[in-house]
């Protein structure tokens, strides 16, 4: 999978949307989507799927509090309990599926618990030792967001500062660690609690998390990874993430 850079600008354009039009994606939009998911697969042995008709996964109010309005279609985030940090890199390569959505003019939106998972299940394939972790609601939106919607981002709109969240004795950091970070801050996660938290050690950045009690910390994670690896290229570093048990490190190539 290439990492394109207008991933990179479109994470200044992305927002969590909860009101949808309700009508279907355009087929050129959803091949794009298709074909990317299919290369993130490949890479990482993911089962990754984009379901169009999946309007029953949101019709449940008890499931979704009302949060989430008009969503038809979305992407399964199913993986294989198996592999190493399965979670982290549904979070990564997730997020590139959306920043790739945000560039094709669509609405996104991480759901873990407000949608009907038992109507999700239903529509999904699984395979041996899969779960499906988290969802992503996409579709087509208004460009100006529904009062519902600003009231909610108002809800969660505090982000943490860089000192919280980035811990080193380096005193002059780097270009592209800085842009890294810059792009880690922007990063979306359940209910905004950004636990994650990186560290510079002998030009490596290593990233690890804070239990939150969200249970979605993993994927949280690894979605801010993606937006790091995008900052760090937009500074002409083409680094790349080794993922390991409870630690990943990126390496500055």
């Amino acid at each position: 999978m290439d990492i394109k850079m207008d991933w990179y600008k479109a994470i200044d354009k992305r927002t969590s949307r909860r009101t949808y039009e309700g009508n279907n994606i355009s087929e050129d939009k959803i091949d794009g989507l298709k074909k990317l998911i299919n290369e993130i697969n490949n890479e990482a042995s993911l089962n990754l799927q984009f379901i169009e008709e999946g309007k029953k996964v949101f019709d449940n109010f008890k499931s979704t509090y009302g949060l989430i309005k008009g969503a038809k279609s979305f992407i399964a985030l199913v993986g294989n309990s198996n592999i190493e940090n399965v979670e982290n890199k549904i979070g990564y390569y997730g997020e590139f599926i959306v920043l790739e959505a945000t560039n094709l003019g669509l609405g996104t939106c991480w759901l873990g618990g407000t949608y009907d998972k038992e109507a999700a299940n239903s529509i999904i394939s699984l395979n041996e030792n899969e779960n499906m972790y988290c969802i992503i609601a996409i579709g087509n939106v208004q460009e100006n967001k529904s009062f519902k919607e600003k009231l909610v981002k108002g809800i969660f709109k505090n982000r943490k500062s860089f000192d919280k969240i980035f811990i080193t004795e380096e005193k002059d950091l780097k270009g592209w660690v800085k842009s890294g970070m810059d792009a880690v801050i922007k990063a979306p996660s359940a209910i905004n609690k950004q636990p994650w938290r990186y560290n510079l050690i002998d030009n490596k950045i290593l990233v690890t998390y804070e239990k939150e009690n969200t249970g979605y910390e993993k994927i949280d994670v690894g979605i801010s990874m993606a937006h790091f690896e995008l900052g760090a290229k937009n500074e002409g570093i083409d680094g790349k993430w080794h993922f390991a048990q409870n630690e990943n490190t990126f390496f500055n190539l």
